[in-house]
């Protein structure tokens, strides 16, 4: 596939305490900004998050009265290449050899954060430890995401 077609998984949408594109195949070397080596992408992902949340305390009133809530968080995911590695292609996806590898390479994070209700949509930001990880991983504890509302 090209590379325009790959998913990538990680960052504040998808798995936090991973930079965008942290998580998945990457080539052997990257530029002086890229932990790991670029990112190559991978034709199967998956992410999933439990979180729980609370409004802020009254005495926060202003960030209280704008929506401004405190969550943990627990996100798990992968990005894997079905050609690459082990995968087999897509004729595989049935394998359960498959399935045990997408399972072994999940990437799970741990954490907390705050968000707050603007005109423009949600600010949110939040602290991750990243609890399961692979060795060439993109990771960044201290993150900011901005969701934007339209409609």
């Amino acid at each position: 596939l090209p590379l325009s077609d790959m998913f990538a998984a990680g960052g504040p949408g998808q798995i936090r305490g991973f930079l965008p594109s942290g998580v998945g195949p990457r080539s052997s070397r990257g530029g002086p900004r890229t932990p790991g080596g670029d990112a190559l992408g991978g034709d199967l992902f998956y992410a999933a998050t439990a979180a729980a949340s609370a409004p802020l305390p009254r005495s926060l009133g202003a960030l209280r009265s704008n929506g401004g809530r405190a969550f943990g968080f627990v996100n798990g995911g992968t990005c894997v290449s079905t050609t690459a590695g082990g995968g087999g292609g897509a004729a595989s996806l049935l394998s359960p050899n498959l399935w045990g590898w997408v399972a072994n390479s999940t990437r799970l994070s741990v954490g907390c954060g705050l968000s707050l209700g603007t005109p423009l949509g949600r600010f949110e930001a939040t602290y991750a430890v990243p609890v399961r990880y692979g060795p060439r991983d993109a990771r960044r504890s201290v993150q900011l995401g901005f969701g934007f509302s339209f409609g």
